[in-house]
């Protein structure tokens, strides 16, 4: 009968023991460029290890800046307490497209606000760090060149003198913005020495270097002809062409270190 009613008992209160079933700790997963998981319901004062199960170091870096593992290696791990109540989204120093969240509810039942775990549109902050302004720069020095080759390829078929004028501009602009670029890189390497892949970062950063340099003696030469008014040769084009090449195995390496493929 004692039993009957210890049965009982239970049955009459299904949330008893469900405090027991709230680990103490959570663990996040970074592995393939990516945390895992993305969003993580956790209390203020719980402990989360972060484990790098990685071929790359990575950080865990709080986007206000509330707390910053430093780069975590290969097979290593680095523990936090939750420091607060709220959403606390975060971030890879090295690697700026991985990023995650935190959400933190100081109540057993209490549950984030719609919209706080990241849905609403960010607003616009001023780059500050290199990871801000190198991808920034490359966009422009992805663009100009190409574009500045195709319009003088346009320009010999068509027989038009003005497409002949923009991809001179272009170039003078390649050049002109491609050394901010080259810079941008160097001081992306020393804030995240140790983090990026030997092998990889040591031909990205010799090749983007050569090429601030070719952009210059590009424009150059580009301009000659421009003063003539006349168009660019085919030893111009040819050059261009591999310069283009080598402007995209570069983008190949730095999308390879960034996002992992």
């Amino acid at each position: 009968m004692n039993l009957l009613l210890a049965h009982a008992a239970v049955a009459q209160n299904p949330q008893q023991g469900s405090s027991a079933s709230h680990t103490p700790g959570a663990e996040v997963i970074i592995k393939n460029f990516s945390f895992q998981p993305s969003q993580l319901s956790v209390r203020p004062g719980e402990s989360i290890e972060f484990k790098n199960q990685d071929i790359y170091a990575h950080t865990v870096t709080a986007d206000d800046g509330s707390f910053d593992s430093g780069l975590i290696q290969p097979g290593s791990s680095w523990k936090l307490t939750v420091p607060k109540a709220g959403t606390i989204a975060y971030h890879c120093g090295p690697h700026p497209n991985m990023k995650a969240t935190l959400v933190a509810a100081s109540g057993a039942g209490q549950q984030p606000a719609a919209g706080s775990a990241g849905g609403s549109s960010p607003g616009f902050n001023p780059p500050k760090s290199p990871q801000e302004f190198h991808p920034i720069l490359v966009n422009f020095t992805a663009a100009l060149l190409p574009l500045a080759f195709l319009s003088d390829l346009l320009g010999l078929w068509s027989k038009r003198a003005s497409l002949h004028n923009a991809a001179a501009w272009m170039v003078l602009y390649a050049a002109i913005i491609t050394p901010f670029t080259a810079a941008a890189g160097w001081w992306w390497k020393t804030k995240s020495a140790g983090a990026l892949p030997p092998s990889i970062i040591a031909v990205h950063e010799w090749l983007g270097t050569s090429l601030a340099v070719i952009f210059i003696l590009l424009a150059i030469w580009r301009w000659r002809p421009q003063h003539r008014n006349t168009a660019p040769g085919n030893v111009y084009l040819v050059i261009t062409a591999i310069v283009v090449l080598a402007l995209i195995y570069q983008g190949s390496l730095g999308g390879l270190m960034v996002f992992g493929r």
